[in-house]
């Protein structure tokens, strides 16, 4: 196959590939995993209002989650270094016009899995052939997990791409190798994992974290903005339980990536691997070992296995198809493959609960800018997104210290719950329909 080929069904790939996550992409911020992206999307959008601070990122949830019981009243957001708000944020920079800032978010997220795949095009034909490297960008680019987890607003996409780079560059030129690499560990640490083909050059590897390292001595400075992370690697002692082969094995890898039919492909695959894949294999693994809760508690924690699975599936399906019924049996595995995973995965699309984004609605239009609301929703905070305003996801103290500590001046509910009807009885309602009902944390005069 000429290159000219190769590069024309790669351009093909690329743009099936975008339109494929199109779908939806007007959803609001209240779809799977809405919370992590509300509290990525809400850092873009308190630069967008106040500028640009990249060493002290901001989010909307004044909320203690530190686990240490501090609150957190500046909005401190030190999860991750803010590289993908920044592109973001850049982006939005020059489409305001045009487009919301959440679709820039999942415009962003598309826009890096689209040069990943090309950069994994571009490092499989390296390491093996040119039909192993397309199969796998378009495995890649189609698995239906990762269609979805691909026009998020999320950080991992980014970190896909950043690792990719890295791993691409790594022959011809170190100092990119570096950077990329290095960018990778800062945008999400459990990046070092899948950089374990740099292993061989162990200066350079280790020296990735050096980056990262300055970036925690930094944000040590603001302890209230720092979420809670040591549960991750094995906070219910669940690792090499049953439980944890279960998940992983079965449910993530099994059924919501692989669709289970892809699982003979992939394991024919990994005996197939020549040691560079198998140590980036090895380096999925140790991820998924390390950070055993995590990965339980969080689908979207499987983001960065997907480049090396796509690999092995390639390797397996090209190893076998060596004749016409054996190809007939590997096209049979992917179409279930991919019809399988996509039903276990479309639910993700769904709006849950339409009654946040209303009620958000009504809250953007009749509260001022700058209020601070208590927006209830089990500590999720798709739903203070919603509002576009800041202050508290939960009810983590009596609604009067909420108010005279922090400032609280109105509470929003979509639930007509004891502790809701406690405060409608006590306070001012603003506005009240079936669905919510927006209360001015003041108290009426009475007759």
């Amino acid at each position: 196959m000429n290159k000219k080929t190769q590069y024309f069904l790669l351009g093909t790939l690329l743009l099936a590939g975008f339109v494929v996550r199109l779908y939806k992409i007007t959803n609001p911020i209240a779809d799977w995993h809405s919370w992590r992206q509300a509290d990525t999307s809400a850092v873009t959008r308190n630069w967008v209002k106040h500028g640009v601070d990249i060493l002290t990122p901001r989010y909307d949830d004044f909320s203690d989650v530190s686990g240490n019981g501090l609150f957190n009243p500046d909005g401190y957001r030190f999860a991750e270094f803010p590289l993908f708000n920044l592109v973001h944020y850049s982006f939005y920079s020059l489409l305001s016009s045009f487009f919301s800032l959440e679709l820039v978010g999942r415009l962003t997220s598309i826009l890096a899995t689209l040069i990943s795949s090309v950069l994994l095009f571009l490092l499989i034909r390296r390491h093996t052939t040119p039909t192993v490297a397309l199969l796998a960008a378009s495995i890649f680019l189609f698995l239906p997990y990762n269609i979805y987890f691909t026009r998020v607003v999320l950080p991992d996409p980014l970190m896909v791409t950043l690792v990719l780079a890295a791993l691409w560059t790594q022959p011809s030129s170190r100092p990119l190798t570096w950077i990329f690499g290095s960018l990778a560990v800062l945008v999400k640490p459990t990046a070092i994992f899948f950089l374990l083909p740099l292993l061989k050059d162990f200066w350079l590897f280790v020296s990735l974290l050096l980056p990262f390292g300055i970036w925690r001595i930094w944000e040590h400075r603001f302890p209230a903005g720092i979420p809670a992370s040591l549960w991750l690697l094995n906070g219910n002692h669940i690792r090499f339980r049953p439980a944890w082969f279960r998940w992983l094995f079965g449910e993530r890898l099994g059924d919501m990536i692989l669709g289970q039919w892809g699982i003979f492909p992939f394991l024919l695959g990994l005996f197939q691997a020549n040691s560079y894949f198998l140590s980036w294999a090895a380096g999925a693994l140790l991820y998924l070992i390390v950070f055993a809760t995590g990965n339980i508690q969080h689908d979207y924690y499987q983001i960065p296995l997907i480049p090396i699975v796509s690999v092995l599936v390639a390797l397996g399906v090209v190893h076998f198809s060596t004749t016409l019924a054996k190809k007939a049996v590997m096209v049979f595995c992917l179409l279930l493959m991919f019809g399988l995973a996509w039903y276990d995965i479309k639910g993700d699309y769904q709006v849950n609960n339409w009654s946040i984004v209303r009620a958000g609605q009504a809250v953007d239009k009749l509260l001022p800018k700058d209020a601070i609301v208590v927006a209830p929703y089990n500590g999720d905070t798709a739903f203070l997104y919603q509002t576009n305003r800041r202050g508290f996801p939960n009810l983590s103290l009596p609604i009067k210290d909420l108010r005279d500590r922090y400032g609280a001046e109105y509470y929003v509910s979509v639930n007509y719950d004891d502790q809701t009807n406690a405060i409608v009885k006590k306070y001012t309602i603003l506005e009240q329909t079936p669905e919510y009902v927006i209360v001015q944390l003041v108290e009426p005069i009475r007759p």
